[in-house]
């Protein structure tokens, strides 16, 4: 591990974090607008999370605004871009307050080890924020302050990205299973229908895929086991009835999906969860991942 890796990591195992981290959940859980609100501020609509398209707009804005103040200082007659420098910074702080939601929205179905590193990175960014607000009104210090916020949002969004990447709070948990099960080419015995309870989630595998299969008499429907959110297993969690069919919830954070075509009902994913074609021949339980439609 190198120094640059390891300062990254250390805020996930700061467990004196989580009395605030706890705190901050309940705050934000019950702040934070649900129904359709919610869904947009996990960036279902998208089908992935809208935090980091919302983080270029500050990110993007203060940049440029730094590279405004560098030429001021360093090109001829350059005092006439301090207006649009203001003029971007302001843009900066304004763009903070939707990132941020996004953020805590998707902060509230963490890991305790996620959050703690969210909330270096949430604060890393309220102080740029702070920054930029405080260059807005200031003289002859604008500049520094304007500067100071951009490289301190620089640092809380290299920490936002490792947290992202390193620690998976965000990326699609479920996608690569289609590949370990052969990518959807055949149908694989996985058992007796009898084996099956009624009604209830059950767990069977296709090579080292996991499934989670839902008995209705003769009819069997499925999902990847695996919660396209962080990883949960879906044949752990209760079954939820609707209009259009029996959906399962994971047992981890309540994202609901639909058995019929994996679409998230509720809950924190943005995702769809993979599904599963089963067909029942002579007994016999026979299954497929199917995942995604993909583009011809």
């Amino acid at each position: 591990m190198t120094a640059v890796s390891a300062l990254f990591d250390a805020p996930s195992g700061w467990t004196w974090l989580d009395p605030v981290a706890e705190r901050a959940k309940a705050v934000a859980d019950r702040v934070l607008p649900g129904g359709r609100v919610r869904a947009l501020l996990h960036g279902r609509p998208a089908g992935h999370p809208a935090h980091p398209a919302l983080a270029q707009l500050p990110i993007g804005t203060s940049v440029s605004a730094l590279l405004l103040d560098a030429a001021a200082v360093l090109l001829p007659g350059g005092a006439v871009l301090g207006a649009p420098a203001r003029g971007l910074t302001a843009v900066s702080a304004a763009a903070v307050a939707p990132t941020a939601l996004a953020g805590w929205a998707d902060y509230v179905h963490l890991h305790p080890d996620q959050q703690r590193t969210a909330i270096v990175h949430a604060t890393g960014n309220a102080l740029a924020a702070t920054l930029w607000g405080l260059s807005l009104v200031a003289g002859r210090r604008a500049r520094w302050l304007r500067t100071a916020g951009t490289l301190t949002a620089g640092a809380a969004g290299a920490l936002g990205g490792h947290l992202a990447y390193r620690w998976a709070a965000g990326p699609h948990h479920a996608e690569h299973l289609l590949h370990l099960a052969g990518d959807g080419q055949e149908f694989s015995d996985v058992g007796a229908l009898a084996d099956l309870p009624e009604g209830s989630p059950a767990q069977r595998w296709i090579g080292d895929a996991p499934l989670c299969l839902l008995r209705s008499g003769n009819r069997v429907q499925g999902l990847v086991d695996t919660c396209s959110h962080l990883g949960g297993p879906l044949s752990q969690g209760e079954v939820r009835r609707t209009a259009d069919g029996p959906a399962v919830v994971c047992p981890w954070h309540e994202t609901a999906f639909r058995f019929a075509d994996g679409a998230v009902l509720d809950g924190p994913a943005s995702v769809p969860q993979p599904t599963v074609a089963v067909e029942v021949r002579d007994g016999r339980v026979l299954a497929r991942v199917e995942g995604p439609p993909l583009p011809a």
